[in-house]
């Protein structure tokens, strides 16, 4: 798509237009039963285009260029007759020069899907009963052009996600996601991983209910954070559907636990030079030292609540890029090894918020739930679920790892990278 002929034909109907477009190739191997099932290559190409005049905005979804005109016609007569927003103040009227990513990919390029998958399925057989997932390579462009601002980039990545099953079928699952060739060593140690903990599979039993001290593996302690941030933007505080609401500079969590987003990180997937509306994007502490520190704004927000921009549009609504939440200084074994009584979790599924405003919710803990006693695995479980809020886990972290991993999954929307994290006093009930 053509984005200067879109922008011209937009911005001479209103007072201010915004259009953003991307364009995505997409390398999809997928497996299951220890064989690779399917093999795809897609393209996807769209544009959104953003409308303001007289105080009321208008926004639509292009996906071909040739239906400009008349999506364009059916927009301005939606427009003229919709009412005032009284949250829109302007774009973001700042011009900006932008970063040059840091990245270096030519090795994950050259990376042959097939035979990576082939060779985890070669790799973990003799130690699983049957394998399966996904492996992604997502070239993406995205370019925006705004009255005050213009910028292109490029950003590349691959996801991994495999689940295992052992003899008892009894699931396990890894993730990784990487954007530069630094990563490369730790995208091949996968199979390592998924086989360490199929190994510890044992004593299959049904869970206990109580409080326990949890360490959480980075890939369920990413789910959590990753249905956080998003509360931190400011549209969500505003709809009150917000944890953070009425919680700025309060203490929410160890001051041990901060968390950021962070869009400048160009080894994760969802790095971003610009925002929506072309402002310059930058790293923003959420909660630091376990206090809330910001809420994520776009031009419009930032007016509203007399502060700057974190360069974080959606126009509409401001949301977080990814996340990252700061390593501690402490070793996975030694947090295992410490632990008299509790529980180490790989990952949690379907997570339900009861009240938005307290972060009071439920999640169901799968793919390796271990019972700790006397610093060692002595049982694997299955049918709990986690039914506690945001303040509890993140006020009660003990102990935070010096390993990170990077994650991406469906039910981590948004590209994560995360340490080990110990909580204690965990509420566990069943799910069943």
């Amino acid at each position: 798509m053509d984005i200067e002929q879109i922008y011209k034909k937009a911005e001479r109907e209103v007072d201010q237009a915004a259009v953003s477009v991307i364009k995505t190739e997409v390398t999809q191997v997928r497996f299951s039963n220890n064989k690779i099932d399917i093999s795809n290559r897609w393209n996807v190409e769209g544009a959104s285009v953003f409308l303001a005049k007289e105080g009321r905005t208008f926004m639509f979804d292009l996906k071909d260029e040739n239906d400009i005109d008349r999506t364009l016609s059916f927009s301005l007569k939606a427009l003229k007759n919709s009412g005032k927003n009284e949250d829109f103040y302007s774009l973001s009227d700042r011009r900006y020069s932008y970063r040059k990513p840091s990245t270096n990919n030519v090795k994950l390029r050259a990376i042959d899907e097939e035979s990576f998958v082939n060779d985890f399925i070669d790799q973990i057989r003799p130690f699983v009963k049957r394998t399966g997932g996904v492996f992604y390579k997502k070239d993406m462009t995205q370019e925006v052009k705004t009255p005050f601002n213009q910028g292109s980039q490029e950003t590349y990545g691959v996801e991994f996600v495999a689940r295992a099953f052992s003899g008892p079928d009894y699931p396990v699952q890894i993730s990784f996601m990487t954007s530069t060739d630094r990563d490369i060593s730790m995208l091949h140690k996968q199979g390592d991983e998924i086989i360490d903990m199929a190994r510890n599979i044992k004593n299959v039993k049904e869970g206990k209910d109580g409080k326990y001290n949890v360490i959480f593996h980075p890939l369920c302690f990413a789910s959590i954070v990753s249905y956080t941030i998003p509360m931190a933007s400011a549209f969500q505080v505003d709809s009150g559907m917000s944890f953070f609401a009425n919680r700025m500079g309060e203490r929410v969590g160890n001051s041990a636990f901060t968390m950021y987003d962070d869009p400048t990180d160009d080894s994760m997937i969802g790095a971003r030079v610009f925002d929506d509306e072309g402002t310059s994007t930058r790293k923003t502490p959420v909660i630091e030292k376990g206090q809330v520190k910001n809420y994520l704004h776009n031009y419009s927000t930032a007016k509203k609540y007399g502060t700057e921009t974190t360069g974080n549009a959606g126009i509409v609504a401001p949301t977080p890029w990814q996340i990252s939440v700061e390593p501690g200084n402490e070793e996975l074994d030694d947090m295992i090894s410490s632990t008299k009584k509790g529980l180490y979790i790989v990952n949690t599924w379907y997570t339900r918020f009861q009240d938005y405003r307290e972060g009071v919710f439920s999640t169901i803990p799968r793919d390796g739930i271990f019972l700790i006693e006397n610093g060692e695995i002595r049982e694997t479980w299955n049918g709990i679920r986690i039914s506690d809020s945001l303040l509890n886990i993140y006020k009660h972290i003990e102990g935070i790892s010096r390993e990170t991993k990077s994650v991406k999954w469906w039910d981590e929307t948004l590209p994560t990278r995360s340490p080990f994290v110990s909580v204690s006093e965990v509420n566990i009930s069943r799910s069943k």
